[in-house]
Order: C-alpha cells, then sequence, then structure tokens
C-alpha cells in the first residue's frame, strides 16, 4: 500500500550556489532525476550493502557569506551535496571571477561541514576541449588542478574534507553544455552525473554516520555519571536518528527513537535542570484551518536547543523534545506502514504509531487536567490523527478483500480508533467540566465521589477562549455536551463492534445509561443495565456496581416491575455491595462506607420481607452475610456426654450485628465405602459488629473417620435459605432454579492454615499430613460411650462369629438400639442378630455382643458396620463403627494319631499361622465331655506359670493317651481340645499401651489417647528378644514418634496438650522397656475332635527259640503269627445277629479280607520258606501263623526282618496299621571258633 505523497515527505536537500544564473536553463534537466532510486550502501566491508529503494530530492539554493560575516550554523543542516554552477568561456574569466567564487563558497558552504560538493561547468561544447597549447590549458583542467586534493587555489583544510575529494579528478567536476549532438548523449550525461550523485550523497551521509557513532563509543568509554556527557549522548543519538531517517532507513530509525525515548525520561529525571518543563510555542499552532502538528516542530530545531545547551547553557524545552521525538516516530511509522508489503503488516505500523499516540497525549495531559490549553490542543492532535489519510487508505483496501481479511487487517485498527475516541472524550470531558458541565461518565462518577458527609461540587465555570469552534460549541451547554458524548460513544461502541470488544460495548452502554437516566429514559437505562453493573461487582469494583445497581432498582420501582423473584435477586446483590472491608484505608471502591448500620438492616429486612411473598422457596449464597472458614479441630466437650464440638471463624461482611436463628455445618465422611454425614448446628446465635468472630457448633453424632464440610446453611425465614456448598472437585458455581448463583468453594478454601492433613488408609490412623488435602478427624474420648468390633475371645473352628464390645462413659445411657450390617458381599448376618436393643446401662459398664454370620467365601478380612442410638439425658445420641475384622487364625494345629491294642496315642503340634508372630501356648485341655473315653496326658502341664513359646520353625508337641471305656468306638464320637494362647505381637502392644494410658492419665490426657492407640499397630518389636529375656525393644520408635507429633499438630487445638503429649510419647516410645509382669492377650480356639478310626490292626510277632546266641549260618526256626484285630473298626457299632453254632451260615457271617505280607529280610538274613503270602482275615480278632527259617548272615546284633502287610486287592480301600510286636528285637550272632582265620 502506498501513498505517494506520504513517499515524499522531509526530502533530503542538494544545495546550489548559482552566481551566473545557468541553473534555471537546467533546472528541468536535474528535478527530472528526482528523486534517487536504488542506492547502495556499502556500512560494513563484512556485511552486505543496505538498499534505499526511493530518496526524495529537493534543490535548495544557497549564497555564500561575506568573508567578514560569521558562517551560518550547521546543526539544522541536512544538506548532503553543494553544487556550484560556473561558466567561464576563457582562463582570464575564469582566475578572475570564477576562482575566487569557488574558494569563497567552499570556504563559507563546505569547510567543516561534512559534506560533499562538486563543480558544475557551463560550457559551449560537452566534448573534451582540447588544450590550446603545450603550456596553456582549457578552464576545465584548470579547474581540476586547481581543486584537486593538492590543488595551490584549494582552500579546504581539514583532512576529512579533502578526504572527500576522489581520487580521480574529474568526478568533483562536471561539464554541461549548451549544445548536445543527440538526446541519447545529453541522456547518458545526466544519467552519470545522477549517478555520480549518489555516491557523493552516501559519502556525506556515511561520514556523517561514522563521526557520529565514534563520538557515541568515545562517551561510552569514558564511563563518566558526568551529567552534560548523558546530555552529549543524547545529542549525538539525536543527530544520529536524524541522518538515518533521512536516508529511509526505517526499522533502524525506529529502534533509535525508542532508544532516545527511553533515555529522554531518564535523563528528565536526572538531569532536570537541563530541561525546561514550561509550555511551548506548538499551542499556538491549534487555530490553523489546516492544523498538522507534523509541520510545526522540526527535529532540526531541536538539535540547534541542545547544541544551544552545550555551548551556552541555555535549558531545552521538554514539551517540545518530546514533541519531537514523537512527531519523528509518527512520520516514521507511517512511512514503514506505507512502503510495508502487506495490509497486515501496515496495520501493525499503523497499532504501533496509535499507541504512541495515546501515551503522548496521556503523558501531556495527565496532570494538567486544569489547563484547557493543553487539553484543547490534545483534543486537536487525536482529531489530526483519527483524519489520518493512510489509516483510511488502509481501511479502505482492507475492505476490497474477503471478510477474514477485513477482520484481521483491519480490527486492530478500528479498536484503536475507539481509544482515541474515548481519549478524545475524556478530554473533552475535563474541558466540559472547566465550564461547570456535569458529565456522566464511569470515570468522572468516580472521580466525583466525596468521602466527606458534607460533599458538594466545588467546581466553578472558568473562563477560557476556545481556538477550536468545534470545542467551543460542545462545551457551550449541558445539552449539547451531552448529544456530543451520546454521539461519540456511539461512534467509538461502533468500532469496538467491528474488533468484537464486547466487554468495552457493555462498558460504554453504561455511560449512555447513565446519561439515559438522567434525562428519565428509565426504560433505556433498564435496558440496558440488565446484566452490565454486574461487571463491576465481580471485577471488585463494588462502589461502581453498587451505584449502578440502585440506579438499576429505581429504574424497577419507575417500572413497577411484578417479578418477584427478580426484584429479590437484585437486591440480594445490592446487599452483597455492601460488605464491610477490613482494611484501614478508605477509597472510593468501597460502597459500604456511604452506608450506615440502619440502612443496611432495612435492607436486609426488606429482603426478608420481598422473601415471604415468594411462592416457592429460594437459596442464596451464604457469602452474602458473612464469610466463614473452619478450626480443624473437632474435639469432645468432656463432660461424658458424648457431645462434640467444632469452631467457625466468621467474618461478618456487612459489619453489623444481626441473629441467628440456626447455623447448621454439615460434614461428609472421606473415603468411606459406606459414608455418613455428621451435622453441627446451634440455635439462637448472636453475631456482633466486630469483623472477626468465633462461633462453636455442636452434635451428638460421632464416627472415628475423617471428614470434608459440604454444605453451611442458615434459613432466617420462610422461603428463603442462605447456602455455602463446599465442593471436593471440579468446583463450579450452582446455579438455583430462580437463576441465584450459590458460589461453591474448595475444602481448602473453607479450613484455616494448617488443615490440609489427613490419610489414606482404610482405617482412621493418624498419618502422613500430605496424603488428604482439606479433612478434618473425628476422633473419640474415651469418656464417652465407644464400640468396636473383634474377634471373639473364644473361637470355635469353622464357626464364623464377630463380636461387638461396646464401651459406656461416664454417663448412663437408655434406649440403646444397635443395628449392624457387613459391607462385603456374600456375608449375612444370622436372623434376628442384625437388631439389638437394650433398655439401659450403667456408667462405665460394657456390652459385648457375639454376631455370627453367613460367608462361603475366601476373604479373611471382613468388613462390619454399625449404627448404635441412645439417649443420654433424653437427649437422643448416634455413633456410627465401620471396622475391618480378621478371622485368620494365628496357629496351626496338626494330629497324629498311633493305633495299639487296647488306646490310642494322639500327638498334637502347634506352630505359628505367619512365620514372623510367636505365640505363646498359655493353657491345653483335651477330654471326653461324654464319659465313653479316658483321656490322660502324657505331657508336662502347661499354665501362666508354665507356658510354651511357640515360633516359625519350632511348634510345640502335646501327647494325649485315648482308652476306651468300652469295646464300641465310633466315628461321631468327639472329644474336646482347647487351647489357650496369646499373641506375642498383641502382648508387647498391650504393655505399650498400659504405659499410655498410666502417662496420659496423670497428665490428664486421656480425651487423646485415640490418636495414639490406632498407630500402635504400626510398632514393630523384636520378638524374638522379648520371648527369651522380657524385654521389649521397638525397631521404628522414632519413626512412630515422628507420625505421633505430626498427628498431633494436626489434630490438637492447645499447645500446651501438644507439649505434654511429647512429652509422654517420650516416656513410652524407648528403644527398651523391661517386662515384670507379663500381660497375657489370651485367645482361645476350640476345636472338637472326632476318634479316629482304623478298620483293622495287624499284630505280628516273630516266635522262636530262646538262646544266648546263634552261629553264623545256623538256620532259626520262627513262627510268623499275624492277629487282625478290628477293635477299632467303626463296625462294631452295628449289631450283629446272633445264630447257633449249627447253623450252616454261622461262619460265613464274618466277612472275609484277603491280606499278604512281605518279610523283608535285607542283608542280614536268609530266609528259607516264605517271603509273602496272602492270608485271609475272618473275624474281628483273626489269627494266623506260618513256619520260616531264617539264617543270619552277618555277626552282631542282627534286628529281625521288618514285616509289611497290605490289601490284595487294590480297590480294597480297608484302612489298615500294622504294630511289629518284637520290631526293635535283636538276635545275637557269633562266628564258629574252627573257622576263624587271621590275615596279616
Amino acid at each position: 500500500m502506498r501513498l505517494e505523497d506520504l513517499g515524499l515527505q522531509n526530502p533530503i536537500s542538494v544545495g546550489y550556489y548559482d552566481p551566473f544564473s545557468i541553473y534555471s536553463s537546467v533546472k528541468d534537466d536535474f528535478e527530472s532525476k528526482f528523486p534517487l532510486t536504488n542506492l547502495h550502501w556499502k556500512y560494513h566491508p563484512l556485511k552486505p550493502v543496505k538498499l534505499i529503494p526511493l530518496l526524495p530530492v529537493q534543490l535548495v539554493e544557497e549564497v555564500p557569506h561575506s568573508s567578514g560575516k560569521q558562517k551560518q550554523p550547521i546543526v539544522y543542516d541536512n544538506v548532503y551535496l553543494r553544487l556550484i554552477f560556473v561558466r567561464a568561456d576563457n582562463l582570464e574569466v575564469y582566475r578572475s571571477q570564477v576562482r575566487p567564487l569557488i574558494q569563497a563558497w567552499l570556504g563559507d558552504l563546505v569547510e567543516g561541514r561534512e559534506v560533499s560538493w562538486a563543480i558544475v561547468l557551463m560550457s559551449s561544447g560537452i566534448h573534451k576541449e582540447k588544450s590550446l597549447t603545450l603550456m596553456k590549458k582549457s578552464v576545465y583542467e584548470k579547474l581540476v588542478t586547481d581543486f584537486s586534493k593538492n590543488g595551490k587555489h584549494q582552500v579546504l583544510k581539514s583532512h576529512g574534507d579533502l578526504d572527500d575529494i576522489a581520487a580521480d579528478e574529474e568526478e568533483f567536476v562536471f561539464r554541461l553544455g549548451d549544445k548536445y549532438n543527440s538526446d541519447i548523449e545529453k541522456l547518458e550525461l545526466f544519467n552519470h552525473i545522477t549517478t555520480e550523485f549518489k555516491g557523493l550523497i552516501l559519502k556525506t551521509f556515511d561520514r556523517r554516520y561514522n563521526s557520529y557513532n565514534e563520538e557515541l563509543d568515545s562517551i561510552k568509554e569514558t564511563k563518566s555519571s558526568d551529567p552534560e556527557l548523558l546530555i552529549r549522548e543524547l545529542y549525538y543519538k539525536l543527530k544520529l536518528v536524524d541522518i538515518v531517517s533521512d536516508m529511509r532507513f526505517f526499522d533502524e530509525s525506529l529502534e533509535l527513537y525508542e532508544e532516545v525515548g527511553e533515555a529522554l525520561k531518564e535523563l528528565s529525571n536526572s538531569v532536570s535542570h537541563a530541561f525546561e518543563t514550561g509550555s511551548s510555542t506548538f499551542l499556538n499552532t491549534v487555530d490553523h484551518p489546516d492544523f498538522n502538528p507534523e509541520k510545526t516542530v522540526l527535529s532540526r530545531e531541536l538539535l540547534n536547543q541542545f547544541d544551544k545547551y552545550l555551548s551556552e547553557g541555555v535549558p531545552i524545552n521538554l514539551q517540545q523534545t518530546s514533541l519531537s521525538i514523537f512527531l519523528g516516530a509518527s512520520i516514521l511509522l507511517q512511512s514503514l506502514a506505507n512502503s510495508a508489503a502487506s495490509l497486515s503488516l501496515s496495520s501493525i505500523y499503523i497499532l504501533h504509531l496509535f499507541q504512541k499516540v495515546i501515551n503522548f497525549v496521556n503523558e501531556v495531559s495527565g496532570g494538567r487536567s486544569d489547563d484547557a490549553s493543553i487539553l484543547e490542543w490534545s483534543c486537536s492532535l487525536i482529531d489530526f490523527y483519527l483524519k489520518l489519510p493512510l489509516t483510511h487508505k488502509l481501511v479502505e483496501l482492507s475492505s476490497e478483500g474477503e471478510e477474514g481479511a477485513i477482520l484481521s487487517s483491519s480490527s486492530g485498527i478500528f479498536e484503536y480508533i475507539g481509544e482515541l475516541k474515548l481519549v478524545k472524550r475524556g478530554l473533552a470531558g475535563k474541558l466540559a467540566k472547566l465550564k461547570g458541565i456535569e458529565t456522566p461518565e464511569i470515570g468522572f462518577l468516580l472521580e466525583d465521589v466525596s468521602l466527606d458527609d458534607s460533599n458538594g461540587s466545588t467546581h466553578k465555570a472558568q473562563e477560557y477562549t476556545f481556538k477550536d469552534k468545534a470545542l467551543e460549541e460542545i462545551t457551550a451547554s449541558q445539552n449539547n455536551f451531552d448529544a456530543f458524548f451520546e454521539e461519540l460513544t456511539m461512534s467509538a461502541i461502533q468500532d469496538f463492534a467491528y474488533c468484537e470488544r464486547k466487554k468495552t460495548i457493555d462498558l460504554l452502554s453504561v455511560d449512555l445509561a447513565v446519561l439515559h437516566y438522567k434525562k428519565g429514559n428509565y426504560q433505556q437505562a433498564y435496558d440496558v443495565l440488565l446484566t452490565s453493573y454486574e461487571y463491576f461487582i465481580e471485577n471488585g469494583w463494588s462502589f461502581m456496581g453498587g451505584m449502578l445497581l440502585e440506579i438499576y432498582i429505581h429504574c424497577l420501582e419507575k417500572l413497577e416491575t411484578k417479578d418477584e423473584m427478580h426484584i429479590l435477586d437484585t437486591n440480594l446483590k445490592l446487599l452483597a455491595t455492601l460488605k464491610h472491608e477490613t482494611s484501614s484505608v478508605g477509597g472510593i471502591n468501597r460502597y459500604e462506607i456511604v452506608k450506615s448500620n440502619e440502612l443496611k438492616k432495612k435492607l436486609l429486612e426488606h429482603v426478608y420481607d420481598i422473601a415471604l411473598r415468594l411462592e416457592e422457596p429460594v437459596s442464596v449464597s451464604l457469602d452474602i452475610l458473612f464469610e466463614t472458614t473452619v478450626d480443624p479441630f473437632i474435639e469432645s466437650t468432656q463432660d461424658g456426654k458424648g457431645i462434640y464440638s467444632i469452631e467457625l471463624m466468621v467474618k461478618n461482611h456487612l459489619g453489623m450485628d444481626f441473629r441467628l436463628d440456626k447455623l447448621t455445618l454439615e460434614l461428609e465422611e472421606c473415603g468411606s465405602t459406606q459414608s455418613q454425614s455428621i451435622k453441627f448446628s446451634r440455635e439462637n446465635i448472636q453475631l456482633s459488629e466486630k469483623p472477626q468472630l468465633k462461633i462453636q457448633l455442636f452434635t451428638n453424632d460421632f464416627k472415628n473417620s475423617y471428614f470434608r464440610p459440604t454444605l453451611l446453611v442458615y434459613k432466617p425465614c420462610d422461603n428463603l435459605t442462605f447456602v455455602q456448598m463446599y465442593l471436593t472437585e471440579g468446583l463450579t458455581d450452582e446455579v438455583l432454579a430462580d437463576e441465584t448463583v450459590v458460589h461453591n468453594k474448595s475444602t481448602a478454601d473453607l479450613l484455616q492454615p494448617g488443615a490440609e492433613n489427613g490419610n489414606s488408609l482404610g482405617i482412621s490412623v493418624p498419618g502422613s499430613l500430605d496424603l488428604l488435602k482439606g479433612q478434618i478427624y473425628m476422633y473419640g474420648d474415651s469418656a464417652n460411650l465407644n464400640a468396636k468390633f473383634r474377634v471373639p475371645t473364644k473361637i470355635e473352628l469353622n464357626a464364623s462369629d464377630v463380636e461387638l464390645a461396646v464401651n459406656l462413659g461416664n454417663s448412663s445411657v437408655t434406649d440403646l438400639s444397635i443395628e449392624i450390617q457387613p459391607l462385603d458381599v456374600g456375608v449375612e448376618i444370622v436372623d434376628g442378630l442384625s437388631l439389638l436393643k437394650q433398655a439401659s446401662l450403667e456408667p462405665y459398664s460394657e456390652l459385648t455382643k457375639k454376631i455370627p454370620y453367613k460367608y462361603f467365601g475366601d476373604r479373611k478380612i471382613l468388613q462390619f458396620a454399625a449404627t448404635i442410638k441412645y439417649h443420654v439425658d433424653d437427649v437422643p445420641h448416634t455413633y456410627y463403627v465401620q471396622q475391618d475384622v480378621d478371622n485368620s487364625l494365628k496357629i496351626l494345629i496338626s494330629v497324629q494319631d498311633i493305633f495299639r491294642e487296647k488306646s490310642i496315642y494322639s500327638k498334637f503340634q502347634i506352630g505359628c499361622a505367619q512365620s514372623r508372630t510367636p505365640i505363646r501356648i498359655v493353657g491345653s485341655e483335651f477330654k471326653c465331655n461324654s464319659d465313653k473315653y479316658l483321656v490322660a496326658s502324657l505331657t508336662c502341664d502347661i499354665s501362666e506359670q508354665n507356658t510354651q513359646l511357640v515360633f516359625g520353625e519350632q511348634p510345640a508337641f502335646m501327647f494325649y493317651r485315648i482308652t476306651p471305656k468300652s469295646e464300641i468306638v465310633s466315628s461321631s464320637d468327639t472329644l474336646d481340645l482347647t487351647i489357650t494362647y496369646s499373641n506375642l505381637q498383641n502382648e508387647c502392644e498391650a504393655k505399650v499401651l498400659g504405659l499410655q494410658e498410666e502417662y496420659f492419665q496423670s497428665f490428664e490426657l486421656l480425651r487423646y489417647s485415640t490418636l495414639f492407640t490406632e498407630l500402635v499397630k504400626l510398632l514393630q518389636f523384636d520378638l524374638n528378644e522379648y520371648a527369651i529375656n522380657s524385654v521389649i525393644q521397638i525397631k521404628n520408635a522414632g519413626n512412630v514418634r515422628t507420625l505421633f507429633q505430626e498427628s498431633i499438630e494436626t489434630h490438637v487445638r492447645s499447645e500446651k496438650d501438644k507439649a505434654e503429649l511429647i512429652c509422654c510419647i517420650d516416656m513410652i516410645l524407648k528403644n527398651t522397656i523391661p517386662v515384670e509382669d507379663i500381660i497375657f492377650v489370651r485367645q482361645q480356639l476350640y476345636i472338637p475332635v472326632a476318634v479316629p478310626i482304623l478298620d483293622i490292626l495287624h499284630n505280628v510277632e516273630f516266635t522262636y527259640g530262646k538262646k544266648m546266641q546263634h552261629l553264623v549260618g545256623e538256620p532259626i526256626d520262627m513262627k510268623l503269627q499275624i492277629t487282625s484285630s478290628m477293635k477299632w473298626s467303626e463296625e462294631n457299632d452295628v449289631p450283629q445277629e446272633v445264630l447257633a453254632s449249627s447253623s450252616p451260615t454261622g461262619k460265613g457271617a464274618a466277612k472275609q479280607q484277603m491280606f499278604q505280607f512281605i518279610v523283608h529280610h535285607e542283608d542280614n538274613w536268609l530266609l528259607s520258606g516264605l517271603k509273602q503270602h496272602a492270608f485271609p482275615v475272618l473275624g474281628p480278632n483273626s489269627k494266623t501263623e506260618f513256619d520260616l527259617t531264617l539264617i543270619p548272615l552277618n555277626v552282631g546284633k542282627l534286628p529281625l526282618p521288618r514285616v509289611t502287610i497290605k490289601p490284595v486287592e487294590q480297590s480294597d480301600r480297608t484302612s489298615t496299621d500294622t504294630v511289629q510286636e518284637n520290631g526293635l528285637e535283636t538276635v545275637l550272632v557269633v562266628p564258629e571258633l574252627q573257622s576263624i582265620t587271621f590275615s596279616f
């Protein structure tokens, strides 16, 4: 996008001196080559050249001063090339006229100016003149000779000026002719001259650029804090930015302008004596018909001011300096936007420009709201930029593209145009205020607020003559200003609509609403304020929101609406703006400062009256009245009546006293399979006007668990409830049916600091501080009723029982009922036992109930819950208990039975279920309650004085002899085995708990016992050391001590109690605790043992002649007698029919079974006869004999061979056992004496 006029602004100058009036004849030829194009500047040998696509140039006539006058000033000179046009037809004219003029021109306009120069010679022909003679030269040659670097008539003395003369001496003298052989020849000549001019101009720029940078480097190298050096540094930066801008290096110029602007801000504070803050003459330009601030101040005038300060100490005008820098950046940004390659890039530069305009206007007029001339000039400045042709061209081009392109490239421009209009509206409002006119703008409403009761307008109209006729007309009357205000606001709203700044549109609409309200247009004001006032309230501007809300309510009253719900909601919002601020510093943001307590009470009562007229109840946020935080401690009242309390820290928002009929706080259990809710409440609470209050709430319900606050409720009257809901996840604001918003807070916000503790275990163990956030631990007091589930003390094998123990505290209870519920799938309480009742219980008594249940699963740890309801002094109470019960046995028992002819010998082995948990056998009993058997113990008696320890690899054994008193044995007969044992882990825990009770009682801290007892399960003891040496060694005493300290820091309020608890725990959790008296934690296991049954008992016996000794190889005749008894067989229980001996079926009545015996003679014997043989068993006492001959093969005491007996039929499942009657008997075998030989 290009505007040609803008691209040609601020051209550089080429000065010319025309003593012979030559320029007019060549003016058109020169100016046709301007502006110059495609200049290339090589500013560093290692970097690429920089391109100047277009460089506007203007030719300016200059006349050197006479030698007697001072040279012209140079600081505001932007001439980059100086030319002198001369004519000489012969050398005499040259010597007499031309050469003196050139010398004067060089001395006055070139010497010390850091500018390139050239001589243009006009001659009769363009071709090179031939020398007249060898001794005479042409005028051209004479010029080159006289004014070369070493020419004798060269007046330039400085090395810089002489170095500018080219080595090729022809390049500083250019010849023009009156006539040309052709137009091509003329064109080529001027093209050549133009090319040389480019080089000369760039040479001037390069020289100045390097010179200024060298000065800046020199200043930086001094590292001095001299303020004058800082001014000098800024001076050279201004000169640098001036020449860089001249060359159209826009990006570099913008960086320099930003740097210069920041430097000026710092210097105006640090070197304030160098600047004057008086108004500049630029204010006088407002009345010009074509107001253009960019033409009022030139940068070179600013350089002149700096030069005067550095040379003469004349202060620099700060306003003019700021304006010059701003205008230079303004022109630069417009040039960048004009030359940008795309519309979006052009828009970026324009946005940057408008932001600078806003900043500059705020800077100029910010502290001078009572200076009408500044305000008027600022308004004119804004008007100038609102009419900027480049902006309108950019918007026009954007509108020709796609719709999306319009939004992306011009929406930002519309946004800043709207901002500029708002700035102008504000400035105009200040001017109107000076003229005594009221403004409806929100910002002025805030400025008009007086914190004194005797507030009133003290502004008087000022006399001021406007230069801007439009502003004069606007401020002529209230109606004129209102019309201007409305028109400009609507225009800004339209601009903001293009860029979709909806919230700004809403805010501006509020301005219009205030204007409508002042004019009495209530319906229009109502329509606008319907939602707009909420913006101010939500963003903390309670004064502005409250004021607009009152206007809104007045509009409702004027319009006589019948929507009671909307009226209630609006009045509640107004009540919310009256929150009392605890800050001691007042401010316009506090709406409650203009409302007395009486007005607040009337408004609150008015809200109650509106609620009574509603048809349906409504709930609103409690935060309107007061804000609460929960003190994270639930404590017992210590009266033994089962009452627990919690404290609320209340922040009274209204700052007045009022009564609460009832306040209820609901807490919900965390992390439980059957969560309970506990409600704390209190009636007739009187709140004082103090900003911070404490309220104690109470409950008769209890559950040992962690809780989160969920709901806080206050109901002052019918149909109206104030609630505060607290959510743990997914925090959102709840919108009720009446569209009232209840603001929900997180639990962490509700709790006071230090409450973010808890634990994530299945049982309520006070643990790590960081496991659960925002939870409150409710723990029991031993002075109150408490209950727990446990494994029964007496356990019957394969029975499913759980025991509930209820311990009463200091108070008697009545009407006790217990409802028990299993929480695991598949568990059922036996019918009729899930609900238990008791009429009354005395203090300190214990109620123990065994609850049988049915369960066929494999889980050993089951969870049970109970709800206990009771009365104390006719006040109902509820106690909830939920607990895991481990039903796994801690001991393992196995038995081995040995059958003999008259008795059975039973060997019981008792081991540990867990190898790391030894047990102590305290007692054992094995008896028959039916008097059918005689049971005798074959081991020493086990008692409390003579216990037996059982370790993982060291079981205990007990032997018993069972002798039937009759010949009848039945598998239905049982013997009762009872093992009394004590777990060593439980014994150590009992000892520690005993110490805890002793110390806690001495310090009167028993109410905190739960915090410690639930940590005891975490203790790790050296059980082997305890079992052997009766010494308790706690392996992890330090860790448990740390857990307890963290627990009391979280759950105990009193600092004194904390210190005493820590003292107690240090005395309890010692590394070594000697044990003098063992505390047995008894468990009894009852097992009904069935009498063992055996179908056949075989008694095997070898009979032979008894001799003192036998010889090797001597045969020994033996009889093998096998007696098969059925005494231990259950068949004896079956009555048999008695038959006569002569009956043919008499002998066949007995069942015949075939068995086979095998003699295992091994290596000691040689068997002659039957090695194995089958034999029948014909009756209960069947006897069989076999003849055998045994030949000993070795000498010594040889044991008799072993005999085994088994059924012949493999499918026979008859249970048998074999008794070797003389199985341990040996035969002495000696060698024959005649056969003894010795080997050597």
